[in-house]
């Protein structure tokens, strides 16, 4: 009777032992979820703060060929059903051969994307979704206008439109979860 008794104590105290550690687990994995998602957060970045960001990065220089472009004056526009944002902009265009240059406004789009590696909010994949010549291009401007005119709706260079290395001197490198384009601007989510 004592063993039996015995017994009967070893596997109620076993049975304790092994739902307490079921319950350590279980508590362990909630508080882990808890705290990983209190650290969680989203931000709204707005028109301004797009202003504001984009003045860091506009002017913006590149070479296409013989051709040096040049822009300017960003407006930010916000595409939530196609999840794009776009940039009205002026852009000179200078032929480096034959010294021809030429003016218009246009619109760029495309997606956005956070490159965790290089710390980086870029829009990509842009595109020239219109061009109107601010200047009426000479005569002697018609082989640059006919250069650029191609290049509607082709991919343009990835445009850089925030580092946050270069801002924080690596010293904030945050990870992404989730970035959406809404009508009112970016939502970021670390």
């Amino acid at each position: 009777m004592l063993l039996k008794t015995k017994l009967i104590k070893t596997n109620v105290f076993q049975r304790i032992k092994t739902n307490a550690m079921h319950v350590k687990s279980v508590l362990f994995i909630l508080v882990m979820a808890v705290a990983t998602y209190s650290w969680a957060f989203s931000f709204m970045i707005k028109e301004p703060q797009i202003n504001s960001v984009l003045s860091l990065t506009f002017p913006y220089e590149t070479q296409m060929g013989t051709n040096r472009i040049r822009l300017t004056n960003p407006q930010p526009h916000f595409y939530e059903s196609s999840q794009e944002i776009g940039i009205t902009l002026k852009i000179a265009i200078s032929d480096q051969v034959s010294g021809q240059t030429a003016q218009a406004k246009t619109m760029l789009r495309g997606g956005i994307r956070f490159d965790s590696k290089n710390q980086q909010l870029q829009l990509v994949k842009p595109k020239i979704a219109s061009l109107d010549w601010i200047d009426k291009p000479a005569a002697e401007n018609q082989d640059l206008v006919n250069q650029v005119t191609q290049l509607v709706g082709q991919d343009m260079p990835v445009i850089v439109l925030l580092d946050v290395k270069q801002l924080t001197g690596n010293t904030f490198t945050p990870t992404l979860s989730d970035i959406k384009i809404k009508q009112q601007g970016i939502e970021v989510s670390f």
